[in-house]
């Protein structure tokens, strides 16, 4: 007699992003990879969050974006597909997307406070992440 087949339908894997409607449009998203994010501070950065290529210690790494940064030829920019914290000058291999379409009122500005005008860092940031086709589409909060 022979032995029975078994058959794995579910495999486990990578953990499924909260609903947070960060991913949005028509394409959703389109490319995604595993790259080196640092922070300089420490702490947290939280999912969502624009991110911007850097040359550190001659290694190509991930930091939070800065309007200064929009402005360099050649800069890559992502975006956070889920939460990291670590200490000062330490990095992480994570998530980050590509190019897609994504809700403007989840995408996360780090140079932007409180206070800013949301909208307003969205057209800041819109053309140079359309050269990217990192879209940002309307959608409600």
């Amino acid at each position: 007699m022979s032995n029975p087949v078994t058959m794995n339908l579910v495999t486990t894997g990578p953990v499924v992003p909260p609903p947070d409607f960060l991913i949005a449009g028509p394409k959703g998203v389109v490319h995604t990879d595993i790259v080196k994010v640092r922070i300089a501070a420490g702490g947290e950065i939280k999912r969502g969050t624009l991110l911007m290529s850097a040359e550190i210690a001659s290694e190509r790494v991930y930091i939070p974006c800065t309007t200064a940064g929009l402005a360099v030829v050649g800069n890559t920019f992502g975006i956070l597909a889920a939460d990291v914290t670590r200490e000062s000058g330490e990095h992480s291999e994570m998530g980050v997307y590509f190019e897609g379409d994504f809700n403007k009122n989840a995408v996360i500005f780090p140079w932007a406070a409180e206070t800013d005008d949301h909208d307003e860092q969205v057209e800041i940031a819109r053309p140079a992440l359309r050269r990217q086709a990192i879209f940002l589409r309307n959608s409600s909060k």
